[in-house]
């Protein structure tokens, strides 16, 4: 097992007013030698998949981030919320964030029955229950920045077709010949997250002309079957130029979550092998090359004792659970203070990891991942674990 060493751990964002949840961290190193996170803030103390994209910036490798200076990328409104961010930063500067915006609908009209949930109410939307029921996918799209961020262009769509629906994970992966792998995951004929005749599929879409222009590349995972979804992919290019996947798994109709999935390209992404469970339970996960040659993982672990997970293969495409490594445990509010919250049935608690991670040059390693707060009234923030693998 993987030893770590000068282990710090630092909040990125939490709301002070705790108004908002903050969720789904999207961790970059910029070309300034900044490193950027881009999370969703929801709009409601609660996930609620609502919320807006925003930027946050640290300075100092991650010791310290300034809550103040953060960026609004896509502001929400009344009638349309983004979530589901990614960040990357293109060879020529260009910053691209990439994002599913939806449309709420029934705004201003009063149901003739009382709402069938507690929430959300607020002064300032309303009753959100019948919106929220109501909500509809608008589509996949991505934002391009020239000026390190200060300002955006408008939502760019995203050509996902033939899928209906399109949802991210992390950012897009510029490739060495200048194309633009984004990954997707989504159904040929049904909308939404979940449908339980129509499994979920992970691809690929691909633009040629920086960002502007997205056609379909690539299927990367699918059963016919129609049994086992597969969706939140990690990517990574090994030195030899394979292309390895990781995918988030569920098997229906139970929805039960599995082991990692993987599968391999050598062509480019445009074909894959067939996926491969993995010994690695956890999801979903992101990959990344050290400075030594070996390929870390890490990925969330929603069951006891929970937290944030990593493993090491020296090769990227040979993963042992004896090279696993726990980066965060817990995450779950109040668990072991008062018994508020059943680590087995944590409830909407369980949603806790998401992790994105990249290495600074002194060797340092930053991973990014929200969880609870330990309180009466939890909240969702977003924090990382800065380490050194030992030897």
């Amino acid at each position: 097992m993987p030893t770590l060493k000068d282990v710090e751990y630092v909040t990125i964002a939490l709301d002070p007013n705790h108004a908002h949840c903050l969720n789904q961290v999207n961790i970059r190193k910029l070309q300034n030698g900044q490193l950027a996170a881009i999370y969703n803030e929801e709009r409601f103390p609660f996930h609620h998949d609502t919320g807006q994209s925003v930027i946050i910036r640290s300075n100092d490798g991650g010791r310290t981030w300034d809550y103040s200076q953060r960026q609004v990328v896509l502001p929400y409104t009344q009638i349309e919320g983004n979530w589901d961010c990614g960040l990357t930063q293109l060879k020529n500067g260009t910053l691209l964030v990439n994002l599913t915006i939806s449309g709420f609908f029934k705004r201003g009209i009063k149901p003739e029955q009382p709402s069938w949930a507690s929430g959300p109410l607020t002064d300032e939307f309303g009753d959100w229950t019948w919106s929220y029921r109501l909500r509809s996918w608008l589509g996949t799209f991505v934002l391009k920045s020239t000026d390190d961020g200060k300002t955006w262009t408008p939502p760019i769509p995203v050509n996902i077709r033939p899928l209906k629906h399109g949802g991210c994970r992390l950012g897009a992966w510029e490739q060495p010949d200048g194309g633009i792998l984004l990954g997707v995951y989504g159904r040929i004929h049904q909308y939404g997250e979940e449908d339980p005749m129509e499994s979920t599929r992970a691809a690929l879409v691909r633009s040629d002309d920086g960002g502007d222009n997205w056609e379909y590349y690539s299927t990367v995972a699918y059963d016919p079957a129609d049994i086992i979804d597969f969706d939140e992919q990690a990517m990574v290019r090994l030195a030899d130029g394979r292309l390895v996947s990781m995918l988030r798994t569920h098997i229906n109709p139970s929805g039960d979550q599995k082991t990692l999935a993987m599968v391999v390209s050598d062509d480019e992404g445009f074909t894959w092998t067939q996926p491969k469970f993995t010994k690695l339970w956890g999801y979903p996960a992101e990959m990344i090359n050290l400075q030594d040659g070996r390929v870390l993982m890490v990925y969330g672990y929603r069951r006891p004792p929970y937290g944030t997970r990593g493993c090491i293969s020296e090769d990227g495409v040979t993963w042992d659970p004896k090279n696993e490594f726990v980066i965060r445990e817990g995450g779950v509010p109040n668990s072991e203070n008062d018994g508020t919250v059943s680590w087995q049935h944590p409830g909407i608690y369980q949603h806790i990891g998401y992790p994105s991670v990249c290495q600074l040059e002194d060797g340092t390693i930053v991973c990014g991942y929200h969880e609870w707060t330990s309180e009466a009234n939890p909240i969702q923030y977003v924090l990382c674990t800065r380490f050194k693998l030992g030897d």
